[in-house]
């Protein structure tokens, strides 16, 4: 991790750039949110000395190297710590756009961890399971729906069990089903037990979290990472929708003509139905 990684490589570094990582470890909550000047002159060293030890440490710039720092200390921070953070932040007065840059800068940096084999795999595993279950607990409740209502367009058996059933549901589940555990900092218990009691009945099992780290990550077969920015007190999942709709979207690529039939069959349906004006 990489505030440990600050503490070992410390006695390695040059006098200016020692005495940056040095306030740093002692100060973490105020450096996180300092500019780089502000970190120089606080540090008693300079902006460019500041620079100069995000690259000793291997990242292209400050901006980088922060991020990392801060995406661990976020997991860490309670509901309460993530607004008065945010608060402490700049604005342009412009909400929506500053959330929105502010989620997609953060995300961008960590999107570089998802790739396609991973969304292919779960994709693989979710068309050839006899049921899939979803458990999204909290904010990621509504992530897990979502999921849940088009996938329900081709698959017979989809389900997103609340809270206090999920041992009910995971006992009834055939063998071949697969468990699909979402979570993001702050990780949540019963999700990641689900995981571990659907492993221990040999189900199959997948994660949708943000990294390798995660609770999650560790006792899942696979795992499909996607980052979630913290956007003041809120679990922002605009990135991880962004996520859900590439997997579905593979889904009904490998269901091929039978996605393709079913849907002429529910366009009937609903035509009948007077679904839509």
């Amino acid at each position: 991790m990489m505030w440990s990684r600050l503490r070992m490589e410390i006695k390695k570094l040059p006098r200016a750039q020692r005495k940056v990582a040095e306030y740093m470890l002692e100060n973490p909550s105020e450096a996180l949110f300092m500019t780089t000047p502000q970190l120089g002159e606080s540090s008693g060293t300079s902006g460019a000395t500041v620079v100069r030890l995000a690259l000793t440490l291997g990242f292209k710039g400050f901006p980088e190297f922060k991020e990392a720092l801060q995406s661990e200390v976020k997991g860490q921070l309670s509901t309460l710590g993530r607004l008065q953070e945010h608060r402490a932040k700049a604005s342009t007065k412009n909400i929506l756009s500053d959330l929105i840059s502010e989620e997609m800068a953060a995300a961008s940096l960590r999107l570089a961890e998802s790739n396609d084999r991973e969304i292919k795999e779960l994709a693989s595993r979710i068309c050839a399971s006899d049921g899939v279950y979803l458990i999204g607990l909290r904010s990621t409740r509504s992530l897990a729906m979502y999921m849940q209502y088009y996938l329900s367009w081709f698959l017979p058996n989809v389900y997103v069990p609340l809270n206090d059933s999920l041992e009910s549901y995971l006992v009834s589940a055939s063998k071949s089903s697969l468990v699909i555990g979402i979570s993001f900092p702050r990780y949540t218990r019963r999700t990641l037990e689900s995981i571990v009691i659907a492993n221990r009945m040999n189900l199959r099992t997948a994660a949708i979290t943000d990294s390798d780290s995660s609770p999650l990550a560790k006792v899942a077969e696979i795992t499909v990472k996607v980052p979630c920015v913290h956007v003041a007190h809120i679990d922002s999942l605009m990135v991880p929708f962004g996520m859900a709709n590439a997997i579905l979207v593979e889904v009904a690529n490998q269901l091929g003509p039978q996605a393709l039939a079913r849907l002429d069959e529910l366009e009937d349906v609903w035509s009948a139905s007077s679904v839509y004006c």
